[in-house]
């Protein structure tokens, strides 16, 4: 029998867990859901490695080379896919390499049914391309930020994600349709974000209104200045004549 300590350690392990973690656990319901979208879409159910090749030459599946962000594990017998699981990989790796450090690691993709493991579920969607297993990072941190963000995708309902023990993998299938009209839509508001922001940086500053310089005081010309003084003197010698020659008559 448990001691009480250990009973109410197991019991704070349990409820300190995050909100999320059960949500990953997947059900009968979301491999349902997975199959029906699967279906509701059209996609074959490839059964064969010949099959595979032939979705390949159709173009209804494309190779998943990797890049700088993320890596296909040399393990991974058919590394194709659907374009949207592409599209997927292509936006969440810089992403996750941003905010982790570290690549993220792709460890299956398309598997026709000949080849499924023996605990796959009846309802697997990887025969059809539209799923991609991932790998779980040995970091804390790293898990948490994918766990989140992938679960936040679901509740879009663009994906179905699902931690899986056996092994250890975080199992995720892409709805086509929904997830490649939310990218349209993202990328239409950071297009007009883009857009915005280039028009505030070509219109041009409002310049400040023009203060009035005051024109500077002119001297007044000499003449001007003197003007006033020549018909005074012209009096003033016209009356001093007129009395000089009044004293000489008398």
């Amino acid at each position: 029998m448990k001691s009480i300590p250990s009973i109410l350690l197991a019991g704070a392990t349990l409820f300190s867990l995050p909100a999320y973690a059960a949500e990953l656990r997947g059900s009968p319901a979301s491999m349902v859901q997975q199959n029906q979208v699967a279906r509701a879409e059209g996609y074959t159910f490839v059964r064969s490695p010949s099959q595979v090749e032939k979705m390949v030459d159709k173009k209804h599946l494309v190779e998943v080379k990797g890049n700088a962000d993320y890596q296909v594990l040399p393990s991974v017998s058919y590394p194709y896919a659907r374009p949207a699981v592409v599209l997927l990989l292509e936006r969440l790796s810089p992403q996750y390499r941003e905010a982790c450090g570290e690549r993220l690691v792709v460890t299956s993709l398309t598997r026709p049914t000949s080849q499924q493991p023996a605990n796959a579920h009846q309802l697997s969607v990887h025969p059809t391309g539209m799923a991609v297993d991932l790998r779980i990072s040995q970091r804390a941190a790293c898990r948490q930020w994918l766990e989140s963000t992938l679960l936040s995708l679901e509740e879009k309902k663009l994906l179905d994600v699902t931690r899986e023990r056996t092994p250890p993998h975080y199992h995720v299938a892409v709805f086509p349709e929904a997830y490649t009209a939310y990218v349209e839509r993202q990328r239409a508001a950071e297009a007009e974000r883009e857009e915005a922001a280039v028009a505030v940086k070509a219109t041009p500053a409002k310049p400040a209104p023009a203060v009035p310089t005051p024109e500077p005081a002119t001297e007044q010309p000499e003449e001007e200045r003197s003007g006033t003084k020549g018909p005074l003197l012209a009096a003033v010698l016209l009356a001093g004549a007129m009395v000089t020659r009044s004293r000489r008559r008398r």
